[in-house]
C-alpha cells in the first residue's frame, strides 16, 4: 500500500462513477491508454481485482466496491474539511450546504436566504433536494451541512439532533370557477383531488389526520412539487392540497379560493436537523441569525 500513487485513486473514482474507461478518459483529459494502465497498476500494486471488464462497459468487483465506498468517504471528508477550513479563514466567503426539498425553502428557507445573503453577500448557498432519508444519509456522509425538513423524522443515527422551528399550516383549495359546496372530508372524497406524492410528509400527515376519521382520500393527481399541485387547481382539475402560504397571493388575486373544512388540517412542522461536531463555522453562522431565534 505504500507505493499506491494517490492519483491512481483519484482516476478510480472517476472510472468507477463513469463505469467507463472511456468516459473517465473525457472528464478527467487523460488518454483511454493511460488510464487503462493506470488502472492495471493499481490492481497490481493492491493484489486484488477491481474491475470487471466487458464490451458494454465496466462493473466494479465486490473489492472495487468495498475500496470505492471508502475513498467516496475520505472524498467527502476532504470536501468539508475544505468547506471548514474556509470558513475559518474568511468567515465571509465561505460555502453552506442545506438538504432542504424544494416545498420547504418556497414556505420558509427563501426569506432566511435572502437575509442572510444581504448581510453577508460573498457567502455562497448550495441547496441539496432530495427525500428525508436521503438527505439524513448526506449529513451523515457530511454532503451537507444541515437539513431542514418536515415531520416526521425517523433516523437510526443517534448523533443527529432534530429541533423544531416552526408550524406552517395547511389547507385545501380550489379554483373559484368550482362552485361545489365542500364543508368536511366526507364531501372531499366526491372531489377530484389533487394530492402531493404518498411518500412525502405532508401527505403522510393528511392521510394520518383522515384515517381518524375514517375518510380515505383517493386523488386522481399526485405530484412531486407544490407548483404542480398549485397550477393544476388553478386550471380547474381539482381541489389541491397545500401550504396556507404558498396560495395566499392567488387567494388575493381572487383566482383560488380556501375551502374551510370543520376539522382540523395539520400543521406541517419544520425541523432543523443536523450533528453538532459537523457544523462549520458558516453553517453555525447561518442558525445563530436565522434560526436559532425561532428554535
Amino acid at each position: 500500500m505504500n507505493n499506491i500513487n494517490l492519483n491512481s485513486l483519484k482516476i478510480f473514482l472517476e472510472v468507477a462513477n463513469s463505469k467507463s474507461f472511456l468516459d473517465a478518459s473525457n472528464k478527467l483529459f487523460i488518454s483511454q491508454p493511460a488510464i487503462s494502465k493506470s488502472m492495471s497498476k493499481l490492481e497490481e500494486d493492491l493484489g486484488i481485482q477491481l474491475f470487471y471488464r466487458a464490451n458494454k462497459g465496466i462493473t466494479l468487483t465486490p473489492s472495487g466496491e468495498t475500496l470505492y465506498r471508502y475513498l467516496q468517504k475520505t472524498k467527502d471528508l476532504l470536501l468539508s474539511c475544505e468547506r471548514a477550513l474556509i470558513s475559518l479563514n474568511d468567515i465571509e466567503e465561505g460555502k453552506i450546504v442545506i438538504g432542504v426539498q424544494s416545498h420547504i425553502v418556497r414556505n420558509y428557507l427563501m426569506d432566511k436566504i435572502a437575509s442572510f445573503r444581504a448581510n453577508h453577500p460573498k457567502m455562497i448557498i448550495e441547496l441539496v433536494d432530495m427525500s428525508t432519508n436521503i438527505l439524513i444519509e448526506r449529513l451523515e456522509e457530511r454532503k451537507v451541512d444541515f437539513v431542514v425538513d418536515s415531520s416526521p423524522i425517523d433516523t437510526v443515527y443517534n448523533n443527529v439532533k432534530i429541533e423544531p422551528i416552526c408550524s406552517l399550516n395547511t389547507c385545501f383549495v380550489k379554483s373559484v370557477y368550482n362552485t361545489h359546496n365542500i364543508r368536511d372530508f366526507q364531501s372531499l372524497i366526491k372531489e377530484n383531488l389533487i394530492l402531493p406524492a404518498s411518500r412525502s410528509s405532508l401527505r403522510k400527515n393528511l392521510h394520518k389526520c383522515c384515517e381518524e376519521s375514517g375518510v380515505v382520500l383517493n386523488p386522481i393527481l399526485e405530484f412531486e412539487t407544490e407548483e404542480l399541485i398549485i397550477e393544476a387547481t388553478r386550471r380547474n382539475l381539482g381541489v389541491g392540497y397545500v401550504v396556507e402560504s404558498a396560495i395566499q397571493y392567488l387567494i388575493d388575486s381572487n383566482i383560488l379560493e380556501r375551502i374551510k373544512l370543520k376539522e382540523e388540517f395539520p400543521k406541517m412542522e419544520i425541523n432543523l436537523v443536523y450533528i453538532n461536531s459537523y457544523l462549520t463555522k458558516a453553517a453555525k453562522l447561518f442558525i445563530e441569525e436565522e434560526i436559532s431565534n425561532e428554535i
